[in-house]
């Protein structure tokens, strides 16, 4: 029988409380000097906690040793009086503890219970631990951040660097983090990582340590793209000059990983990026730029601009075409030793300086860097299923120890195509349709070079033709235009000169083009329209690529199933 009276209970019971206050005084004050600011038992809150961080929902509660029952399996028959009345109090307490955790952890919050004696003894680990875990709900890796956000000008502008290899260096240590080649970007994605967690979090210390932490928890929300990198790749290569991407879609087609991409056109990136997620390097002759070129990849492409060489003596070498373009790729050649290359490049190579730039590519390859280089082929897109008559040179290279001699380039595909296949389904904007005032522009101007025996002016390709090539400036896109008879609103949308022509005539849209390069209709085109013009001009044909490439792989692959054996 218990034999206290009521009052003398009451008395007891308002001393143990009266202690537990003061251990929960000692943990606020140790927090408010450190700068936190809380509250304190927020009726709101279920459970009144002790102390409150709403922001970040952590509710912490300072338990009594005896009123929460602290080691309550070894210590519950300590009691020497009225042992029944202050087990069911107690471990109702236990009970609504657990009850009252749930509950929180249910609604997304962080609940801490420290026990009094605990913060009697160390107050300072105690306040540290609540330190940590406000720090890292500050920096709530949860939540994605978005690479956009970051590749405006505004982040620009702060860092004061407005041409930087930083995003390239991101996106391709996000694109790579699962295998070997990630190294090659790591150091300089987490100092970048580090960068925008400063600016997005300037209140914070942001360490090494926790951008690199925010890196392995997949902070940057990477969008969703329509052509992601391959997961199981059969072989990797990289992309030089890489435009828009036609040699990575051709390649990745064939189970192929890009491992590191190079365009400095700002617009032709922006493109990329939508594609693929990734924003290419900058300027691949500037040697901050070859540094990040990876290790043991199998195969590298370019499609390199066409630039004579000061040429010495009568077979030109690898020095003589410092200060070209070529010098680049063949430098990264002369390094990176890939199995096998694949350049492209104009028809006129052929015949550029008499034929003595070709020369001296092919003496480079052949000669100072050891490949196996069967004679260059002059491929056109409408062999291969597109109605665009688009002829390239293709160079195709082995690393001589690979002992492969020989290659065949692929046969036409003798697949009939025609324009119409790739005409857009409905009548376009009617900005695509020529002025009155144009059109006569365009009859005159071709009747003046046919009177001088030039073959010069615009052209209208039936629905039954084959395109032009589309190139870039010049009369690209007048020596391409059609018929379109669909259009029945002719109200101009731009200002224009004239009326809107009434005989249907009108530009191919950049849609047609991209089309006429065998790009597939889910390939984003985030550019205005005069940009991607230049973008498929500039581009290469995707089938044609991939065909040329399928044999290239299947060589490789030839070779490393003999090496097995």
């Amino acid at each position: 029988m218990d034999k206290l009276t009521k009052e003398q209970r009451k008395k007891n019971m308002q001393a143990v409380k009266a202690t537990g206050s003061k251990i929960e005084v000692a943990l606020a004050k140790s927090l408010f000097a450190k700068g936190f600011r809380y509250r304190k038992n927020d009726k709101t809150v279920f459970g009144r906690p002790d102390l409150t961080f709403k922001k970040y929902k952590i509710a912490i509660f300072v338990d009594g040793d005896f009123w929460h029952g602290k080691d309550w399996e070894i210590r519950k028959n300590d009691h020497k009086t009225n042992q029944e009345f202050w087990s069911k109090k107690i471990e109702r307490n236990i009970q609504r503890d657990k009850e009252v955790n749930q509950y929180l952890y249910n609604q997304g919050w962080i609940v801490l219970r420290f026990w009094g004696s605990q913060i009697e003894k160390d107050l300072l680990n105690c306040t540290l631990k609540i330190e940590e875990i406000i720090n890292e709900k500050k920096m709530n890796f949860t939540e994605k951040i978005s690479l956009e956000e970051f590749s405006g000008k505004r982040f620009k502008i702060r860092v004061i660097e407005p041409e930087s290899n930083k995003e390239a260096v991101l996106t391709h240590y996000i694109h790579n983090n699962l295998n070997g080649l990630s190294k090659f970007y790591k150091n300089d994605a987490i100092e970048y990582t580090k960068e925008i967690l400063q600016y997005k979090y300037p209140e914070e210390k942001i360490t090494t340590a926790v951008a690199e932490e925010a890196l392995q928890y997949g902070l940057f929300d990477t969008f969703e793209i329509p052509f992601p990198p391959v997961e199981n790749p059969k072989f990797i290569f990289i992309d030089l000059f890489a435009g828009i991407g036609g040699f990575r879609i051709a390649l990745q087609n064939l189970g192929g990983k890009c491992v590191f991409t190079s365009e400095w056109d700002k617009e032709a990136k922006r493109t990329y990026r939508a594609n693929f997620g990734e924003v290419p390097f900058g300027d691949i002759t500037k040697e901050e730029t070859k540094a990040y070129i990876p290790d043991n990849f199998d195969v590298l492409c370019a499609g390199f601009p066409c630039q004579a060489f000061s040429i010495a003596g009568k077979r030109g070498g690898f020095e003589d075409t410092r200060g070209t373009l070529f010098f680049d790729v063949a430098e990264i050649i002369k390094r990176k030793r890939p199995k096998a290359i694949f350049l492209e490049n104009v028809k006129g190579l052929r015949n550029h300086n008499g034929g003595r730039t070709l020369e001296t590519i092919l003496n480079v390859l052949r000669n100072d860097l050891e490949y196996f280089v069967p004679e260059p082929q002059i491929v056109n897109a409408k062999d291969f299923g597109v109605p665009q008559n688009r002829e390239r040179i293709y160079i195709v290279g082995f690393r001589k120890d690979l002992n492969i001699n020989e290659f065949e380039y692929p046969k036409p595909t003798n697949k009939e195509v025609k324009f119409a296949d790739i005409k857009e389904t409905n009548v376009p904007a009617t900005k695509y349709f020529l002025s009155t005032q144009y059109v006569q522009t365009l009859i005159n101007h071709k009747k003046r070079h046919e009177s001088k025996g030039n073959g010069f002016g615009y052209e209208i390709i039936p629905d039954d033709g084959v395109a032009n090539a589309i190139v870039v400036g010049g009369m690209g896109r007048e020596r391409n235009l059609v018929l379109d008879n669909r259009i029945t609103d002719f109200t101009p949308t731009t200002n224009i000169k004239g009326t809107v022509n009434r005989d249907g005539i009108r530009k191919m849209t950049p849609r047609e083009w991209a089309r006429l390069q065998g790009f597939p209709d889910n390939f984003v085109i985030p550019v205005a329209d005069a940009s991607a013009y230049k973008q498929f001009g500039n581009s290469v044909a995707v089938p044609a690529i991939q065909a040329t490439a399928t044999k290239i792989i299947e060589r490789i692959f030839s070779h490393d199933r003999k090496k097995r054996k």
